[in-house]
């Protein structure tokens, strides 16, 4: 049963930045999904928000199946972010999709982990800024 919901959750977080990208024109795709991923709406949506912020830290404690389940969602995201990056098809475009995934992930576990908000939003607005080379 736990697997069954990882994986509707993940599969929930992929459709959403599916949509997210597909609302958008091709070349802005990647920024429009890491500015939802990280945006204030989001990092307060904790219950419904992205599983894998929410219980990545739990998951090295969940049977096998479990595990399973977030591990196929977390590479669907993924390819996802890959599949939009401007160096899609070259060599380099799937380690820079894990750089991106897991600092979207990451600062999103650390800006709703904090009691500051003026801080959480600083984390959250550097880690897009770096993401989409933005100023």
């Amino acid at each position: 049963m736990l697997a069954e919901a990882a994986d509707h959750a993940g599969s929930e977080a992929v459709a959403l930045m599916e949509r997210v990208a597909a609302a958008v024109p091709a070349q802005d795709a990647l920024p429009a999904m890491i500015r939802a991923y990280l945006s204030e709406t989001h990092a307060k949506a904790i219950e419904t928000g992205c599983a894998t912020a929410a219980l990545a830290s739990e998951m090295p404690r969940q049977a096998p199946e479990v595990r399973r389940a977030a591990t196929r969602r977390i590479k669907e995201m993924i390819d996802l972010v890959a599949r939009h990056s401007p160096e899609w098809g070259q060599s380099g475009a799937h380690e820079q999709a894990l750089v991106a995934v897991s600092t979207m992930v990451g600062a999103l576990v650390l800006a709703r982990a904090v009691d500051d908000p003026r801080l959480s939003d600083a984390m959250r607005d550097a880690a897009q800024r770096h993401l989409t080379h933005a100023d």
